[in-house]
């Protein structure tokens, strides 16, 4: 699960830094969802591995990962509805 999870964040990651670009922020429609799936999949992953020794930090490491892309797309998700007054 944690391997999903880190999977889902670098597409989500790579589709965030390309809706960066002006014309390209209606790539965030589909980016935001995959890094709130690869979140909730992250998490479970982590909660499962309970106890410290069996700790799986790639899943903590997914965790963070989709959680920044979830930041920064929603930033830029916002910054475009205020300037623009949709998504361009």
């Amino acid at each position: 699960m944690a391997v999903a999870g880190m999977l889902l964040g670098f597409l989500a990651g790579i589709g965030t830094c390309v809706a960066l670009l002006p014309l390209f922020n209606a790539l965030n429609c589909i980016t935001l969802p995959l890094a709130l799936l690869g979140f909730i999949v992250s998490l479970a992953a982590w909660m499962r591995h309970r106890s410290l020794e069996k700790r799986s930090y790639l899943a903590l490491a997914a965790l963070v990962l989709n959680g920044l892309v979830l930041l920064v797309g929603t930033a830029r998700m916002l910054v475009s509805l205020v300037t623009t007054g949709g998504i361009v």
